[in-house]
């Protein structure tokens, strides 16, 4: 069986958005998951979303790995964030089990495999939380991991990086439904966008799909009820913005 990769970042407790990804996933014949960090905040929905992710995990189907916001549910990084984001944590603590917690708390912050990166952030100093936005960042993301493929969250909007011939990362905006050739013999970073929140604009949840075998990555933009996602935004008392964000991709 051909080896499909799917890739999963930022899901931040959107349950509407995991569910029709997960089912597109199916579809394009997936054989496994990774989850790239940031399971919850900002959404209403952390319990059912760590429940499917730790049963996937389990099921030895999928791998999960920390993020930013994971890690503030057990550290405290009210520093680091923004108010509406540390209310969305200080809510998600409140419905939380200590099995939930220990699953967050038990997540790797990098996996490495053969030739292959996942990260949250950047696998330069992972647990500082850098954003790859340019050709710096994802050239220095590129160097410490040392694989030909590395992929990463974190940043929401979806990008790939690719290494021209002088080494230098470039920024490439794919286009969704896209079979992108990405050979081995250079390195690549795949910025594969948030499921759970967007933010260019698009309110699809984004996710991204590789082959190993045939070097090909695909990124993907899938329709949800995100008006039933704000609603349950609201409904929890979560600030009004973070509703809004769903509804605008913004």
């Amino acid at each position: 069986m051909t080896e499909r990769i799917g890739l999963f970042a930022d899901l931040h407790s959107n349950l509407e958005a995991f569910e029709a990804c997960m089912s597109r996933a199916e579809e394009l014949g997936v054989t496994r998951m990774v989850f790239i960090g940031d399971l919850v905040g900002y959404n209403a929905d952390p319990v059912a979303v760590i429940d499917r992710i730790a049963s996937l995990v389990e099921d030895k189907k999928a791998i999960a790995i920390l993020g930013n916001h994971d890690e503030a549910i057990f550290k405290d990084s009210r520093d680091q964030m923004n108010a509406n984001a540390n209310a969305a944590i200080e809510w998600t603590k409140s419905q939380l089990k200590n099995h939930h917690v220990d699953f967050l708390k038990n997540l790797p912050l990098i996996v490495q495999e053969e030739n292959i990166c996942f990260v949250h952030a950047s696998a330069h100093n992972p647990s500082d939380w850098n954003y790859i936005t340019d050709s710096m960042s994802a050239w220095q993301c590129a160097q410490n991991s040392g694989k030909s493929y590395t992929f990463v969250g974190h940043a929401h909007e979806q990008a790939l990086f690719y290494q021209s011939a002088v080494g230098k990362l470039i920024r490439f905006a794919p286009h969704p439904g896209d079979e992108i050739p990405v050979l081995h013999h250079r390195q690549w970073v795949g910025v594969v966008g948030s499921l759970g929140q967007p933010r260019d604009g698009n309110p699809e949840a984004c996710f991204a799909v590789f082959e190993p075998e045939s070097e090909v990555l695909t990124f993907h933009r899938e329709a949800y009820d995100y008006f039933t996602a704000a609603d349950k935004v609201r409904r929890a008392g979560l600030p009004e913005d973070l509703a809004n964000r769903l509804i605008t991709g913004k």
